[in-house]
């Protein structure tokens, strides 16, 4: 099992996440939720959860402490889909090209958004992720790419 203190070996490219890029997904997720649920994302995800389509966020996004929940509910999806989660980080860290931001205790479910800075956020910060849903471990999530911003 991974333990997340230590960032692993870059894999994929994280999303850009910068002052500007804050605001533009704030923005960008408020015209999301706005907007009613697609057939695909009715298709693929229970309405009331964490989990939707790619490119999409979740109206009802899970916590630390109902992740647990979650987990084995996650959608067998052919296509990529997103995980929306709020909480506190654990830990932030980053090596040249990508940053490693945990959320959740790890005596729990642990979410490692994969992100390209860490826009300062610190441990203890609450903060929310959406994105693409792999699962690593049984109780080890990795979001990639992977949107971060303060709540």
């Amino acid at each position: 099992m991974r333990d997340y203190r230590t960032p692993p070996a870059p894999r994929h490219i994280g999303t850009v996440v910068s002052a500007s890029g804050t605001i533009f997904a704030l923005w960008a997720l408020a015209l999301i939720w706005a907007t009613p649920l697609s057939a695909e994302n009715a298709a693929c995800c229970d309405p009331l959860g964490p989990f939707s389509a790619a490119e999409t966020s979740a109206r009802h996004p899970a916590t630390c402490e109902s992740i647990g929940a979650w987990i084995d509910r996650a959608p067998d999806a052919a296509e990529r889909i997103n995980l929306t989660i709020t909480g506190a980080l654990s830990y932030v860290g980053q090596d040249d090209a990508l940053a490693y931001l945990v959320m959740c205790p790890a005596d729990g479910v642990q979410v490692l958004c994969i992100a390209y800075q860490t826009n300062g956020m610190q441990v203890g910060d609450n903060v929310v992720f959406g994105g693409g849903y792999s699962r690593v471990g049984p109780d080890r999530i990795v979001l990639d790419p992977c949107l971060a911003y303060a709540e």
